[in-house]
C-alpha cells in the first residue's frame, strides 16, 4: 500500500488514495504519536508543509492507526508502541519504504 505523511499547522495526518486515515494532532501526545508512526514507517516524520510518501503492507498500516490512536499520557502506551513499532519494522525486513 502506498501512504503519505503530511505535516500541516494543525497536526500530521496519513493518507491512502488521497483520503485521510488518520490524524494527530500537535500536542504532546499527537507529536509521540508522529514520532512512532513514522519509526514504524521507516520514513522520517516530514517537516510543516511537506510530505512523505512510504510504501509498506495492510499488516504495517494496522500497526501504524494503532500507534495513532494510543494515548501517550498514559506510560503504558510507549511499552505497546515499542512493540507495536518492533513488529512493523520486523514485516518490512531490511528493505527501506521510504519513496520521498
Amino acid at each position: 500500500m502506498r501512504l503519505t505523511l503530511s505535516q500541516t499547522k494543525s497536526g500530521l495526518s496519513l493518507y491512502y488514495d488521497g483520503r485521510v486515515m488518520t490524524r494527530v494532532f500537535v500536542n504532546r501526545s499527537g507529536l509521540s504519536a508522529a514520532a512512532a508512526m513514522g519509526e514504524a514507517l521507516r520514513v522520517r516524520v516530514p517537516k510543516l508543509g511537506e510530505s512523505v510518501d512510504a510504501r509498506v503492507s495492510s499488516g504495517v498500516v494496522f500497526r501504524v492507526l494503532a500507534l495513532s490512536a494510543l494515548d501517550y499520557r498514559n506510560e503504558l502506551s510507549f511499552q505497546l508502541a515499542t512493540r507495536l513499532i518492533a513488529e512493523a519494522r520486523d514485516m518490512q525486513g531490511t528493505r527501506g519504504t521510504s519513496e520521498a
